[in-house]
């Protein structure tokens, strides 16, 4: 009897906890953007709120209606929460949803046919705790073999596997051990069932709290560290980078060059043909870049139509070569550029055999300097600073 009195307490808290992680969830999210995670997170709760309530009815509502409505809610309350979490995580993909809506229907298929000719007690805890496990699985492997994720995540990975083998347990307790155990049955499989879904309550809006920070902070991090525009590094991340480079270039005795690249006469362009017109030519010039860019260059947009390049390991000759074979593409390749026509680029470039003494700022002055007699002596030109 004891054994049953706490199973009811922890329904009872199941219901007031999730009931006040949904009202907690939605104040947070008042003071941000709505998002489609949180969304779906406060949903998930909310209908794990009516699935503990339905629990407790179950005496007064004929089972026929009660027991598929029950399995459903969890299901759908259980899936929905996994869904917001892989959403936040980046990990919900068309693979992703393809593998949930499967397992929806064929467990909604196999509950009906376990109700219909099998309908005992443990045939249907059974049921339900083999599909909760397939629920779970899923992003009990995506968390843990993904290389990229932080630690959080790996953790809530392993989370995931230590319930599914407490529902695996719960299963074969019901197939084999208990032939009339129902959802509240008291006995210990029963129990550490249910401490565990309270310790997932817990974890899991703490873990969803914790991720929804992390994936803004990264998401903060993606907007300080590259240009929205483009998409390559900004300003500050590219001079951070570039004096790693240079300390390295110092160390090992290699050649270190810095170019300053200017789109000409871009201002004209954005005042004939509109700022649209002036971000599509910078999008198509970067692409250019890249294309003849190796993996060790570095490439930043340091100002409006200004960019800056990186190179490593090349000496005056084999730099400028490089330098003019950019300025050759960008003539080439913008020449077919129709909106709203070609462009060309100037370029100024310092290369130096660095020592301790030297620095990136100096070197941007001297690579600036150079690109101003780029441009004053008639553009579309590489001009190196000695």
């Amino acid at each position: 009897m004891a054994f049953q009195l706490d199973i009811r307490t922890l329904v009872y808290l199941f219901i007031f906890g999730n009931l006040f992680t949904a009202l907690l969830i939605s104040y947070y999210r008042l003071h941000f953007p709505r998002d489609t995670a949180s969304t779906l997170f406060i949903a998930a709760k909310w209908l794990q709120v009516v699935y503990w309530s339905s629990i407790l009815l179950w005496a007064a509502v004929p089972h026929y209606i009660a027991i598929p409505l029950s399995n459903f809610l969890i299901l759908a309350g259980g899936g929905l929460e996994i869904a917001a979490l892989l959403l936040m995580m980046g990990l919900l993909g068309r693979k992703a949803k393809l593998y949930y809506w499967t397992i929806t229907i064929c467990s909604v298929i196999s509950f009906c046919i376990v109700v219909l000719f099998f309908n005992s007690p443990n045939m249907r805890v059974a049921t339900t705790s083999l599909w909760v496990i397939m629920f779970v699985i899923y992003p009990a492997y995506r968390l843990t073999a993904n290389r990229a994720g932080s630690p959080l995540q790996r953790l809530m990975g392993f989370i995931f596997y230590a319930f599914a083998a407490a529902m695996l347990i719960r299963s074969m307790a019901a197939l084999l051990l208990e032939s009339d155990m129902g959802a509240l049955t008291p006995n210990m499989p029963q129990y550490l069932y249910f401490m565990g879904m309270f310790f997932l309550l817990v974890v899991g809006t703490a873990a969803f709290i914790l991720l929804s920070n992390e994936h803004t902070y990264e998401k903060l991090k993606r907007i300080a560290t590259y240009d929205g525009l483009t998409g390559i590094l900004g300003r500050r991340t590219f001079m951070l980078e570039a004096e790693l480079k240079l300390a390295l270039a110092v160390k090992k005795r290699d050649f270190f060059s810095l170019l300053l690249l200017d789109l000409d006469h871009f201002k004209s362009v954005n005042d004939t043909h509109g700022h649209e017109a002036g971000d599509t030519v910078l999008q198509d010039f970067v692409l250019v870049l890249q294309n003849h860019l190796g993996s060790s260059d570095l490439f930043g947009r340091v100002g409006g139509e200004e960019f800056a390049v990186m190179l490593y390991g090349l000496d005056e000759e084999e730099s400028g070569h490089k330098a003019e074979r950019l300025r050759a593409a960008v003539k080439e390749e913008a020449a077919d550029f129709t909106n709203p026509g070609g462009y060309t680029v100037s370029i100024g470039i310092v290369t130096v055999l660095p020592d301790s003494l030297t620095s990136l700022n100096m070197l941007y002055k001297l690579s600036d300097r150079a690109l101003y007699q780029a441009k004053q002596q008639g553009r579309n030109r590489v001009v190196r600073s000695r």
